[in-house]
């Protein structure tokens, strides 16, 4: 995502909301600082919650397995 406009905020808005009805949470990460900007703009920073944003797809994946117990193995430990 390089850009947040009026409808895809609003988009991202309902999202949040079918999502959350369906106890998901929508999360994100290595947005680049416009992005950011443009969901503090529009209110979905604080909407979707500060811990929901990582700086980086590994800190995500490892906040995601440090609350699931599922089973993960990177593909580039594989032979």
């Amino acid at each position: 995502m390089t850009d947040v406009d009026l409808s895809a905020a609003d988009t991202l808005a309902c999202l949040h909301d079918e999502l959350l009805a369906l106890n998901v949470t929508l999360c994100f990460a290595e947005l680049k600082g416009p992005v950011k900007d443009s969901l503090k703009h529009y209110g979905l920073f604080k909407m979707f919650g500060e811990r929901h944003f990582f700086p980086a797809i590994a800190q995500a994946v490892k906040h995601y397995l440090g609350s699931h117990p599922v089973g993960w193995h990177d593909w580039k430990d594989q032979a």
